[in-house]
């Protein structure tokens, strides 16, 4: 696997005046990225704060670890939605099956499901937390480049969709429904357009 001994943990960003809230996401960043377990422990000591601060920053580890995510996501879907495909309500739904196969394929994301899969189902599937919010924000985008308006509700039906179709069969080791995921979706915006 990816994992590193806890001892390779890189030093903490060198700069001036205290750590800051940003500093610690980057560090957790650079952790997940190289498939290592985020602790707050250890992501307090390499900080030089206490773990309070990272509570206070957070709310919790889950909390720290989506919003890694979510700035991850929020990173893939500047760069898918750059290159969408096709027209309408398809473009839309073209970008949202590329970033559902970018992150069931990506590394760090899948080790995490496999090492801690109650962890990784929280974080992703959580509703009202950064992962969620990412992916709303994310799935509106997407349609909306080309005039598709979908409701709260039915973005809300969409990122549940898609949720539960791409990581609860990676979390019990199958395989993602993505294609299953996107055909719902296009029934959900064909049935109320």
């Amino acid at each position: 696997m990816f994992r590193m001994a806890e001892s390779e943990h890189p030093d903490p960003p060198d700069g001036p005046g205290k750590p800051t809230r940003d500093a610690a996401l980057r560090l957790a960043r650079e952790w997940f990225l190289r498939a290592e377990r985020i602790d707050m422990r250890e992501l307090a000591t390499a900080l030089r704060v206490g773990r309070t601060t990272l509570y206070r920053w957070f709310g919790d580890r889950d909390g720290l670890i989506g919003e890694v995510l979510a700035r991850l996501a929020d990173q893939t879907w500047n760069q898918l939605v750059a290159d969408d495909h096709g027209t309408g309500a398809e473009r839309g739904l073209d970008a949202i099956r590329r970033f559902m196969h970018v992150t069931a394929a990506f590394p760090p994301l899948r080790t995490f499901a496999a090492a801690e899969p109650a962890a990784a189902l929280r974080v992703l599937m959580a509703d009202g937390r950064a992962v969620s919010q990412a992916l709303r924000t994310g799935f509106t985008r997407a349609l909306a480049a080309d005039g598709t308006a979908p409701s709260a509700e039915q973005i809300e039906i969409m990122v549940q969709l898609a949720t539960a179709l791409e990581w609860a069969p990676i979390v019990i080791g199958e395989e993602p429904a993505i294609d299953r995921a996107v055909a719902l979706m296009r029934h959900l915006l064909d049935a109320t357009a």
